[in-house]
């Protein structure tokens, strides 16, 4: 029976029109994985050195203790939104004649090819098989790795659960986000080191390798539990949410009807985010968009680094417009042939897509303007940054929408989803991120980064001075290429 369901899983895969069509596209992406894998290991070699550079005055399995419950965290948000909740899965075999508990215990080791799962292998079984067997016997290094990897699990099976009580109730990624927030803060000012605690568990281990229960009794322990919910919970009425607060806050902006077609027509795109999963999981992604400047913000080198910090600023404050906008129309590709039809001036439709982009990227730039905290030079490169989104990046993807005529799937979520991508998509990346931060990069280099930031906040207000015949011209591009566009959008391969 398992060898059945591995050779469906398969043919599921390699049979799809989907695969076959994005070849190419798929050996790129290999390609890219295959490179980040081969990080991965470089870290894994060199991660003692590495942490003994960062903390000269400990050992580097003391700071790896100290730091595992971090990487633990960021494993399980990473894994909450790329990871696919199994009971989904469970739907085409339910008519058929298999036990429940046979597609339960399938689709749940299933989740166990997730790419996370063969991180610790990559990264810290060379450690333990380098540093760990040096500085302790063989047996204590094959115990580390193995409590490691039983706590990777854990996560595995504990985010089931997760995910499931989210499509319950979406606010749980809100009260995640938060929960972490919390955790760090109190590390921060010593209030609750979690840290410590994660150096308390895996010294104690060092000294009594029976510790390495614990991790095992709470992924045995899960494995059970998800087995008896996947079994309990494998109709597709289980997993509806009592009730839809897509629905409530749409009826709260129905105010947007009294702004005439091209209100209605925002109001319409902001009911299809809310009620489907793929654009909803778009904008759950934006608060680490904001976060993306605290990777480089509190590094001094990179405020030095010309060009860098530009490249950031577009992110940060553009995270929705660079996300969303990429597919801009091919949101609406299942009723495309409605939207040519209709009585809906192109005009009027191109307008609230640029709306669209437009209201979000300002909002995010609120959220922005504490990274003041880093700099004045931060704060003034933001705003122009945010004056380039709106004045040349909105405008520039409302032109390059109609390049993609690839149809989506709305109720599949973002994360490692490839349907509707193709290589424009990944082209497009340039002008919207690079050439800002080449222009800011060679402006500053020669007449300095004031003058620079001058630029790119000009070259934004020049775009939303024209920003009519901008939107003309994405419209005329349109008018040419809507059949096409029609006809791409009808393969639902």
């Amino acid at each position: 029976m398992i060898n059945w369901f591995i050779q469906h899983q398969w043919k599921q895969e390699t049979r799809s029109s989907i695969w076959q069509k994005n070849l190419a596209l798929n050996i790129v992406i290999g390609f890219f994985m295959l490179i980040m894998l081969l990080y991965i290991v470089m870290l894994g070699i060199f991660l003692d050195r590495l942490l003994e550079d960062v903390v000269k005055d400990a050992n580097a399995d003391v700071t790896l203790s100290k730091i595992l419950i971090y990487y633990f965290l960021f494993s399980f948000v990473m894994r909450f939104f790329m990871q696919s909740l199994p009971a989904m899965e469970i739907v085409p075999y339910l008519h058929l004649r298999v036990k429940r508990s046979t597609i339960s215990r399938f689709m749940l080791f299933k989740s166990l090819t997730s790419f996370f799962n063969f991180i610790p292998f990559l990264l810290f079984l060379p450690f333990a098989l380098g540093y760990m067997t040096q500085e302790f016997s063989s047996f204590q290094a094959f115990i580390w790795f193995v409590s490691v990897y039983l706590f990777e699990l854990t996560i595995n099976f504990k985010l089931i659960y997760f995910k499931r009580k989210f499509t319950l109730n979406p606010k749980i990624a809100l009260f995640l986000m938060a929960a972490i927030g919390l955790i760090i803060a109190l590390d921060k000012y010593d209030l609750f080191s979690i840290s410590e605690l994660s150096l308390w568990y895996f010294t104690t281990l060092s000294n009594n390798w029976l510790w390495v229960f614990f991790p095992l009794f709470t992924t045995v322990s899960l494995i059970i539990w998800n087995l008896r919910l996947l079994k309990e919970n494998t109709y597709l009425d289980d997993l509806k949410p009592k009730k839809t607060e897509s629905e409530t806050i749409s009826e709260k902006l129905n105010l947007l009807q009294n702004f005439g077609k091209t209100g209605d027509l925002v109001l319409g795109e902001i009911k299809l985010i809310l009620r489907n999963k793929r654009p909803k999981s778009v904008v759950f992604l934006v608060p680490f968009f904001l976060l993306y400047g605290l990777f480089f913000y509190p590094q001094g080198i990179y405020k030095e680094t010309n060009g860098l910090l530009v490249f950031v600023g577009i992110f940060v404050t553009g995270g929705f417009l660079i996300a969303y906008g990429q597919y801009l129309m091919a949101w609406e590709s299942s009723h495309f042939d409605f939207i040519l039809s209709s009585n809906i001036g192109i005009h009027d439709y191109f307008k609230a897509k640029y709306f669209l982009l437009v209201i979000p990227t300002l909002l995010l730039y609120v959220f922005t303007i504490p990274y003041i905290y880093f700099g004045m030079k931060i704060f003034w490169i933001n705003f122009a940054a945010l004056f380039y989104n709106l004045g040349v990046n909105a405008p520039l993807l409302l032109y390059m929408a109609s390049f993609n005529k690839k149809r989506m799937d709305l109720s599949k979520g973002s994360m490692m989803n490839y349907q509707g991508v193709g290589v424009n998509n990944f082209i497009l990346i340039l002008p919207l991120l690079a050439f800002p931060s080449i222009i800011y990069g060679l402006i500053s280099l020669i007449f300095g980064y004031i003058p620079a930031i001058i630029c790119i906040g000009s070259l934004g207000f020049l775009g939303l001075l024209f920003n009519q015949s901008l939107i003309k011209m994405a419209v005329n591009n349109f008018n040419s290429k809507r059949y096409e566009i029609a006809e791409g959008y009808r393969q639902r391969g």
